[in-house]
C-alpha cells in the first residue's frame, strides 16, 4: 500500500468522511497475502499506488460478499484466459475472469494500477524489479463491522529491506476516524517484529455506515523514521429496531422501539429495549422501518432478526438464538413465555447472537434506588439477564451513570430512571 495522500491531508479527508464514496468502490485482493488495496477515483477511472506486486490477484467491487449468491458480477479478472499483464499495456477484463499477475511472474515494485470498470480494462504503469530503498508496507488483512457501533480492522506489515538494514523491534500503527458522536478520534496499536500483524477493536463507530479509517504505520530504521499510509472502511450494520405487538402500534411497519447500548459491557455489542407489549406479545427486530403502517415492502427489503422457527416462546432471562434474514417476509417472532400484557425489557446481544426477555412492569414514578440502614456497604451490579456490570461498588453510587432500565443491585431488582 502506498501513500495515497500526505498524512496531513489524508487524516483531514478521512475525518470528514472523504469527498466521495467512490474512493473505495473497488479494491485489489492479492491471493498470497490477502492484502487489500483500495482504489481512488478521478476522471472516470480508479487508480491505486502499489508498493509491490507478487503473485496472483483480482479486483473486487466493495459490495462483494464472500460465499454469497450471484457474486460473479463483483469480481474482475482476465478476460482472455491468460492472466499475465505486461506493464504499461492494457489488459481486458471480464466477470469473474481468471487470476491476474505480472507477465512472466516475479515481483514488480512501485507501480500504479489504472482500472476502468466501464471499459473493463486494467493498466499497470511504471515499476521496477528492485526496491531502491528500505520501505515499510502496510496491508489491510480484514475489515468487519461486528455490531452497529463496533468493528475490527486487521493490518499486516512488511519491511522491504535494502543492504544491511536491521529490522526494528516495534512498529506503530495509528487509525484516525470520526466516532459515533461526530468527534475526531484515534487509536494506536504496537506490533512486534515477530508477528508483523495487529488488530484494531473499535467500540464507538457510527451504525449503518462506511466508517473510514485513515491509517499510518511507522518504524525507526537506522535512526530514520519510515512510514506507510492507507485507508480502509469498516462497514457497520444498521441498528436493530424492535417491532411487533407494541401497545397502540400492533405490527405497524413504520413504528418500532430503538435500542440503547449497555455502556457498562465493554465490548459494546449488547443493546436493551423497553417495550409495552400487548396481544400475544409477539416481536422481532428489523433494520429499516416502512414509510407507512402497511409498507412492509421497505421492511422486508432489509435485514431482519427473528427466531429460526415460526413462533417461539422466550422464557424469562433465557438467551434465545436469533437468525439473520437478509431479505423477504417472515412470520417468525418471539413472545414472552406465559405472556401477560405489560412492560418488558428485551436484550439483544451480538456476541452470542441471541436475545433475552425480562418482565418489567416499570412504574413511571419508581425511585431509582432505595437506601436503608440495612443496605450493604458494597455491592455488585448485574444486568437483568445476569451479566456482571460492576463489582464491589459502594452501594450508594453503584448505579451512577447507568442508562435507564432494570438491574440487579444487592440481589434485588432495581429500577433506574434517568
Amino acid at each position: 500500500m502506498k501513500k495515497f495522500y500526505t498524512l496531513f491531508s489524508f487524516v483531514i479527508i478521512a475525518v470528514m468522511h472523504l469527498s466521495a464514496q467512490s474512493d473505495y468502490d473497488y479494491y485489489i485482493d492479492f491471493n498470497r497475502t490477502h492484502e487489500k488495496i483500495y482504489f481512488k477515483y478521478a476522471d472516470g477511472k480508479y487508480t491505486a499506488d502499489v508498493n509491490k506486486i507478487e503473485g496472483d490477484f483480482k479486483i473486487y467491487n466493495s459490495h462483494y460478499i464472500p460465499g454469497g449468491a450471484d457474486q460473479d458480477k463483483y469480481i474482475f479478472g482476465s478476460a482472455d484466459g491468460q492472466g499475465g499483464i505486461t506493464p504499461n499495456s492494457e489488459k481486458k477484463l471480464s466477470n469473474p475472469g481468471n487470476n491476474l499477475s505480472i507477465e512472466g511472474g516475479g515481483i514488480l515494485y512501485s507501480v500504479i494500477f489504472v482500472f476502468d470498470p466501464e471499459a473493463m480494462t486494467l493498466k499497470i504503469e511504471g515499476g521496477g524489479t528492485f526496491p531502491n530503498h528500505t520501505t515499510l508496507e502496510m496491508h489491510i488483512v480484514s475489515s468487519t463491522g461486528t455490531s452497529p457501533e463496533t468493528g475490527e480492522l486487521t493490518v499486516s506489515l512488511e519491511l522491504v529491506k535494502t543492504g544491511t538494514t536491521s529490522a526494528p523491534d516495534e512498529y506503530y500503527v495509528t487509525a484516525y476516524y470520526t466516532d459515533n458522536t461526530g468527534n475526531s478520534s484515534q487509536q494506536e496499536i504496537v506490533i512486534g517484529n515477530d508477528s508483523m500483524k495487529g488488530t484494531f477493536t473499535f467500540t464507538d463507530l457510527k451504525p449503518d455506515n462506511y466508517n473510514l479509517m485513515a491509517l499510518k504505520a511507522t518504524a525507526t530504521v537506522n535512526g530514520k523514521e519510515i512510514s506507510d499510509t492507507g485507508i480502509a472502511p469498516v462497514k457497520t450494520p444498521a441498528m436493530p429496531i424492535l417491532i411487533g405487538q407494541i401497545d397502540g402500534h400492533n405490527w405497524e411497519a413504520n413504528y418500532g422501539i430503538q435500542g440503547m447500548q449497555f455502556k457498562e459491557i465493554p465490548d459494546g455489542k449488547t443493546y436493551y429495549y423497553t417495550a409495552k407489549l400487548t396481544g400475544d406479545g409477539e416481536f422481532c427486530f428489523v433494520t429499516k422501518l416502512g414509510n407507512s403502517a402497511d409498507d412492509w415492502t421497505t421492511v422486508d427489503s432489509n435485514i431482519r432478526y427473528a427466531p429460526p422457527t415460526l413462533r417461539v416462546a422466550a422464557p424469562e432471562k433465557t438467551w434465545m438464538p436469533y437468525s439473520e434474514i437478509s431479505s423477504g417476509s417472515t412470520p417468525n417472532a418471539w413472545y414472552p413465555e406465559n405472556f401477560t400484557p405489560g412492560t418488558y425489557v428485551i436484550e439483544f446481544d451480538y456476541t452470542t447472537k441471541s436475545i433475552a426477555v425480562v418482565k418489567g412492569d416499570i412504574p413511571t414514578d419508581a425511585p431509582s434506588v432505595t437506601i436503608g440502614n440495612d443496605t450493604p456497604a458494597v455491592t455488585d451490579v448485574y444486568s437483568i439477564t445476569g451479566v456482571l456490570l460492576r463489582k464491589d461498588m459502594p452501594y450508594r453510587s453503584a448505579t451512577e451513570g447507568l442508562p435507564a432500565g432494570l438491574y440487579i443491585v444487592g440481589g434485588k431488582k432495581t429500577v433506574i430512571n434517568n
